[in-house]
């Protein structure tokens, strides 16, 4: 009875994530006019699910993949990626200050200043708005908290906010999973050495392009022919155990899923829907941008500079009303633990092997 519920309940969540009437309700709900839909449970708002194209029928009811996805499993990843996050913020904090000459302990002191008293340089480089976008999306804060953050922003300012996908933390999990312990036994032993190395190679350098700047397009393709490169032996070496080959082809798909969420995000079509609306609501900015993987860039003209002042002062107590309410207290951030290798694996194993592989420049040109 139980099993049946999740089943129904899994579809019920990706139909109202991805609800075909309309763009504006690929990302959970959240519209450019308002909230849009009925209300959902906890965790129905998967980060990073923006990534995947609801044309290509990685959702799609009539599939296997709804039945897969529940909510427990969504709140899982989640947490597994704002963990991921957490890390990747901590380490570009003593990047900074190993640049400046200072002690590792000045980047805990540095993140606290960005947090809870930011400089006008913190908001315009926007550390300040990711700070606070961290914890609005917290996996502890129900998600029916967010319909609370109604304050109005106009539709204009939010195209000009610098959007940049949250990559150094996927390739910092990417990272974290190939370690020597991570693989499971399907893709052990020396037959996959070479494969192994390839992949841990080329994420290698993902994190430390990421770390530097941009992830450029080479290392990205170097990503996906290295786990390619694995499926292929997997297929031609396939284990006699068939839940030992399962895990291997899990595992598979999460390098493949994760990757899909290093590329660029899609986005254009759902920005262009603001042209047809004066005001949304920071509420909808913010699950926008949580779907999307997405975070505030550094502002570089006057006109985004402007918006970033305008938008900090509306986060600001938004963020301390949404926290005092919610009864969450801010600590120290979480490292990413590597006992939760399962949430990923759980979150990508319903989804089928060709709906995670990489775009294509025809899949780019699809409406």
């Amino acid at each position: 009875m139980l099993r049946g519920f999740q089943r129904v309940l899994g579809i019920a969540i990706l139909l109202a994530l991805f609800a075909g009437e309309s763009r504006a309700q690929f990302y959970g709900g959240y519209g450019w006019s308002g909230w849009g839909g009925g209300a959902t449970p906890q965790g129905n708002i998967a980060r990073g699910i923006g990534a995947y194209d609801v044309g290509a029928g990685v959702y799609n009811e009539k599939t296997a993949e709804a039945n897969a996805i529940n909510a427990d499993t969504v709140e899982r990843w989640n947490e597994y990626m704002f963990l991921s996050q957490q890390e990747a913020n901590r380490r570009a904090y003593l990047r900074r200050q190993r640049q400046l000459q200072r002690d590792a302990n000045s980047g805990d002191s540095l993140y606290k200043r960005v947090r809870d008293n930011p400089q006008e340089g913190d908001i315009l480089n926007g550390d300040a708005l990711n700070a606070i976008l961290d914890q609005l999306t917290n996996p502890k804060i129900h998600s029916t908290a967010l319909r609370l953050i109604n304050d109005p922003i106009d539709a204009k300012a939010i195209r000009e906010i610098p959007f940049e996908n949250a990559s150094e933390a996927v390739t910092l999990s990417l990272s974290q999973l190939t370690g020597e312990e991570g693989w499971p036994p399907a893709l052990q032993g020396p037959a996959f050495a070479p494969e192994r190395k390839a992949y841990q190679d080329a994420v290698g350098r993902a994190v430390k392009e990421d770390e530097e700047g941009q992830l450029s397009p080479q290392t990205l393709q170097a990503v996906n022919i290295a786990a390619a490169q694995l499926r292929a032996k997997l297929e031609a070496n396939k284990p006699t155990d068939r839940t030992e080959y399962i895990n291997g082809v899990n595992y598979i798909k999460t390098l493949l899923g994760m990757a899909r969420m290093l590329e660029k995000p899609q986005v254009d079509k759902i920005l262009a829907e603001l042209d047809s609306v004066k005001q949304t609501t920071l509420g909808s900015l913010l699950g926008f941008m949580h779907n999307y993987n997405l975070r505030f860039a550094p502002a570089n003209t006057p006109a985004q500079r402007e918006v970033y002042r305008n938008l900090y002062a509306i986060l600001d107590p938004a963020r301390d009303r949404i926290l005092k309410d919610a009864g969450v207290e801010e600590g120290d951030r979480a490292a990413l633990a590597n006992d939760r290798r399962r949430a990923p694996s759980d979150f990508f194993s319903g989804m089928r092997l060709e709906h995670l592989e990489p775009r294509t420049n025809n899949d780019a040109n699809k409406p």
